[in-house]
């Protein structure tokens, strides 16, 4: 008789912007998804402004879902990150557009997140 079992891994940690500020701890492994109001067509994009990468790796690229079917409409940004190293980091994330430079980031979300 063979049992097979199916080990799913522990759902992600969500974050939001009211979170931004806040300490969170994770274990080595798991994943971090962090959930964001942005709206793409305006050229605004959520992006990592800093982290340690040995600490906390960015998975993918940043999805979007529009609240609405309407072109231009706003929606949700997801990051995720999975946390790859024991240790403490400062995750910045910055609401920008790439291409103006000198121009400081419209919102700025960070979390200080402790990996053990």
């Amino acid at each position: 008789l063979a049992v097979s079992v199916a080990f799913s891994p522990p759902a992600p940690i969500k974050l939001t912007e009211k979170d931004s500020g806040l300490t969170v701890e994770i274990a080595a492994g798991s994943v971090m998804e962090i959930i964001l109001k942005g709206n793409p067509t305006t050229g605004y994009t959520w992006a990592v402004a800093s982290v340690d990468e040995s600490i906390l790796t960015q998975i993918g690229e940043a999805e979007f879902k529009a609240e609405r079917k309407a072109r231009g409409s706003g929606g949700t940004i997801t990051l995720r990150f999975r946390a790859e190293g024991v240790g403490k980091t400062f995750l910045k994330l910055m609401y920008h557009r790439p291409f103006e430079k000198d121009r400081p980031p419209l919102k700025t979300f960070e979390v200080k997140v402790e990996v053990q």
